[in-house]
């Protein structure tokens, strides 16, 4: 009792700390980039407007604006209604300093996000690892325009950790925080759910309830924010696609439908196709456990199949190039590392916008590599 109490103390006095930190530290951050999406849409949720409700989300910014709507344009809100809810304390403060909130709460989630994932380092190769994850690409990126990809980076370290320590209530928190980016955390989530069943142990058994509890939590929560989200959720999907045309998607099966002059539509029937491909290659390593070198498979799944991809999409690639990091061993491990790292570096200095691809490159390099690794060890050991 005395333990929860204090780390409850921890954690309230954190939030006030950055609280005071993002109202009296000027930080030169764009609140009109990605963050507002989600400030806006925490904001009429507040004022009582259905999350997925488009047209009324519309016509309260219109409001706030002193603009007609036919001068609005508001993206349908593309996250699980959780989201929306466990940020609503943000859309109390300016957007001006809430954007800095956001981004400040974003640096404690990275922080701790390599702190998990480093967990059993030496030292030093751990001191280093804080400072190169803000240097990674996908991450800078992610940070300077207010991205919501950092809860989903930290329960996928949560995950990690959790497992190696067999501690459920880190393992259940994590699978939830997974889900805040469903398009990518479900490739992790339902993977390690499956292993929690096969485990047939008390660990497993109980990390395996716990996780249904939190999904119940979590379902529940989503009628605050919108009563009807099982449906209009789905149907924010499906118009999220038809407004936006994936013009600057960094995917594999996007670039592979593009080379074949198909489309956005097209890329879905290739993503099933590499998905297949991929699971039958992690089935035929007979690679039998859920722990970091299966997760970082998990998470390049991710990246590699999904159609609607984004580059700060790429900062969960921040998962398998860590594993690779936490298990080097010769010069040659380390050569690799270093190219993978830099390489979406000098395809933006060289090419700008157009070198973002390279960030596949590196995923798909990282791939092969834990691939080999899989194939290799033919653990069996549920």
């Amino acid at each position: 009792m005395k333990r929860n109490l204090f780390l409850f103390s921890v954690f309230a006095a954190s939030l006030i700390l950055l609280l005071a930190i993002a109202v009296f530290v000027e930080v030169p951050l764009d609140p009109y980039l990605d963050f507002q999406v989600l400030y806006r849409a925490d904001s009429g949720v507040l004022q009582g407007i259905p999350l997925y409700d488009q047209a009324a989300q519309t016509q309260m910014i219109a409001d706030d604006l002193g603009v007609s709507v036919d001068q609005v344009f508001v993206l349908p809100f593309p996250y699980p209604p959780w989201f929306a809810v466990t940020t609503l304390p943000l859309a109390l403060l300016s957007i001006d300093v809430a954007v800095r909130m956001w981004f400040w709460l974003n640096v404690v989630m990275l922080l701790l996000s390599v702190w998990l994932l480093t967990n059993g380092w030496e030292p030093r190769k751990r001191l280093y690892s804080f400072l190169a994850a803000f240097f990674f690409l996908p991450i800078f990126g992610a940070l300077i325009v207010g991205q919501y990809v950092f809860p989903s980076l930290l329960g996928m370290a949560l995950i990690l950790y959790a497992l190696r320590h067999q501690q459920v209530g880190l393992l259940a928190l994590g699978m939830g925080l997974a889900t805040f980016k469903p398009h990518i955390g479900m490739f992790v989530l339902i993977p390690v759910f499956s292993f929690l069943l096969l485990r047939r142990d008390a660990f497993g058994r109980r990390a395996a309830w716990a996780t249904v509890l939190t999904g119940m939590i979590l379902f529940f929560l989503g009628f605050l924010a919108d009563g009807r989200w099982p449906i209009t959720y789905l149907q924010a999907l499906f118009s999220f696609k038809d407004v936006s045309q994936c013009g600057l998607c960094v995917s594999m099966p996007l670039t592979i439908a593009q080379a074949g002059r198909l489309g956005f539509d097209q890329s879905i029937w290739i993503a099933g196709i590499l998905l297949a491909a991929l699971i039958a290659l992690f089935i035929g390593s007979k690679y039998r456990m859920c722990d970091d070198l299966s997760v970082a498979f998990f998470v390049c799944m991710a990246l590699l199949i999904n159609p609607y991809l984004q580059n700060y999409d790429f900062a969960f690639a921040l998962v398998p190039l860590f594993y690779l990091v936490g298990s080097a061993s010769s010069k040659r491990d380390w050569l690799w590392i270093t190219w993978i790292f830099f390489l979406p570096w000098i395809g933006l200095g060289l090419l700008g916008r157009a070198g973002t691809p390279t960030l596949l490159v590196s995923v798909i390099a990282m791939t092969l590599i834990i691939l080999t690794r899989l194939y290799k060890k033919h653990t069996i050991a549920l």
